[in-house]
């Protein structure tokens, strides 16, 4: 199985193709294989032999647009992302089931977001799907570092970042405790204290309002945010139907 999903962008500007390779170049997940300026020469150098993932593809091009040249490369790509800034294309993105679609200018963070979702459908089946993994903005400029949720003890806020504390190591992370809350609160993740965000699944304990995740690590609950950790809890507690 492929280590890395193939990367290929087709655009007729070249700093949009700078932007990109820089995006993926972010993320150790991706491998750029091919760029092209020409949709032309793009559509006669794709093979079905270069098993590619993912190809990005701009719509207004010279001599072939995006929309016509996706109809010919659906069969030589998994995936294709139209990336464009006239936003009425998303009706023909739609009728030719391009997986997604990017507005420029692209952010990082949309960018990110894209491919996540990009993983969680298209990419399923495989070891590279995206529902258990998170790319975050640790310490290395310009550098997104890929983490398995089920990794994660829990977050401390630190002023404008938050302390990453997993099973293998600790790392400041640039977001805000609130921006986590925001981002992985669900079914796994928990805002149990101020300062605090667990992973519930790793309780292993709770006496009183502290709760021992195992491994020596522990947090406080503050009384503020009891009730939905409770309720979580509740719902996966056995009990006698006895009284």
């Amino acid at each position: 199985m492929k280590s890395k999903l193939r990367c290929v962008i087709i655009d007729d500007e070249k700093h949009a193709i700078t932007l990109l390779t820089g995006y993926i170049a972010t993320i150790p997940l991706l491998e750029l294989v091919k760029t092209f300026t020409d949709p032309i020469k793009a559509l006669s150098n794709i093979y079905s032999e270069d098993k590619i993932d993912i190809i990005f593809l701009d719509i207004e091009m010279p001599h072939i647009d995006g929309i016509e040249l996706a109809t010919q490369l659906k069969s030589k790509s998994k995936a294709i992302i139209f990336t464009s800034a006239y936003q009425q294309y998303t009706i023909d993105a739609f009728d030719l089931r391009v997986t997604q679609f990017l507005v420029k200018p692209i952010k990082l963070s949309k960018f990110t977001k894209v491919l996540m979702d990009v993983i969680d459908v298209d990419f399923a089946d495989t070891e590279k799907g995206g529902k258990n993994i998170v790319f975050i903005k640790t310490g290395e400029k310009g550098k997104l570092t890929r983490v398995h949720k089920q990794d994660i003890l829990y977050f401390e806020g630190a002023k404008n970042y938050v302390n990453m504390v997993t099973t293998q190591c600790e790392q400041l992370v640039y977001l805000t405790l609130k921006e986590v809350e925001e981002l992985l609160c669900s079914d796994l993740f928990y805002r149990v204290h101020r300062s605090h965000v667990i992973n519930a699944k790793k309780i292993e304990k709770i006496v009183g309002n502290t709760i021992n995740l195992g491994s020596g690590y522990q947090v406080q609950m503050g009384n503020f945010y009891k009730d939905g950790l409770i309720k979580f809890l509740e719902e996966k507690t056995l009990m006698s139907g006895r009284t």
